[in-house]
């Protein structure tokens, strides 16, 4: 019988030819994997944090109660100013006699509103108080209430800001992106910056909050370099640019607020917290 190649073949040429085969693409695969380094994980796990947040149903909804709060109270406070009345119902002084039938569907619509109002505020309240956010931080703040505390929820997403800058670009108060542009989209929140600036802003100074030293030490700083543009009707003559120095410490003011805000929700959520850029990078640092 003849021989086949194979069958001629030495068993140590055989053991040879074996190990100079190259592996299939599978094999190589498999081969080439390291396994002393662990395997990365496909999904980062998202520590819990202290409680659950608003689902976001939940939220969607109260975002709708706290724009429809601010509408009717809008509408009232024009009603009220129309009427030459404060949120009482007192007259103010030196309005003229008028015959009130004629305006009783206004006093009527007025009195709807407010009532709205009262009754919109009270469930804006009853969801606030159940976020972790009011709880640990946010009713702690002199001069923070429930409705303003409902802006602040429902307008920012925390997950979507990892540094504070985020924060103070979306409410209108980094440099560079607050300022509209005729014709371009604004880059800003107007809602939540009016809100922040013109209610959160003024209830830290009136009530005397810890968070108006920065407005004090700011607008110092300001009269002492003469900041500011000149208004044109100045309400005091002798100081043209305190109305833009104002302004200016109160957005100031506001920042160092979400600086902190920052830093306790993104706490709560399980979240990792940045210092600012000015501090992580520049080494600038700003006494608390």
């Amino acid at each position: 019988m003849k021989k086949t190649a194979r069958e001629g073949e030495k068993p140590k040429e055989r053991e040879r030819a074996n190990q100079n085969e190259k592996p299939s693409g599978r094999e190589r695969a498999t081969s080439s994997e390291k396994t002393s380094k662990p395997e990365r994980a496909t999904v980062a796990e998202k520590p819990m944090g202290v409680e659950r947040s608003l689902s976001d149903p939940i939220r969607q909804s109260l975002s709708v109660l706290v724009r429809a709060y601010y509408d009717y109270q809008r509408e009232r406070l024009g009603l009220d100013g129309r009427l030459g009345q404060k949120k009482d119902g007192e007259i103010k002084k030196g309005i003229p006699p008028r015959d009130e039938t004629m305006l009783a569907s206004l006093m009527e619509r007025r009195e709807a509103c407010m009532a709205m109002e009262e009754e919109l505020f009270k469930e804006i309240a009853k969801v606030v108080k159940t976020h972790p956010l009011w709880k640990n931080f946010l009713k702690g703040v002199k001069g923070c209430g429930e409705s303003i505390a409902a802006v602040i929820i429902t307008e920012f997403d925390i997950n979507k800001a990892p540094t504070v800058s985020n924060l103070w670009s979306f409410s209108g108060l980094a440099p560079g992106k607050d300022r509209k542009v005729k014709g371009q989209k604004c880059p800003y929140n107007q809602f939540l910056r009016a809100k922040l600036c013109g209610v959160l802003g003024s209830s830290f100074l009136k009530c005397n909050s810890p968070y108006r030293t920065y407005y004090d030490d700011m607008k110092h700083r300001l009269e002492s370099k003469d900041w500011g543009t000149a208004s044109k009707n100045p309400t005091d003559k002798s100081r043209p640019k305190a109305g833009h120095q104002h302004k200016a410490a109160t957005r100031y003011m506001v920042k160092c607020f979400l600086k902190d805000l920052y830093v306790a929700w993104r706490t709560l959520e399980g979240l990792p917290v940045r210092e600012p850029y000015q501090e992580q990078y520049l080494g600038h640092k700003h006494a608390s």
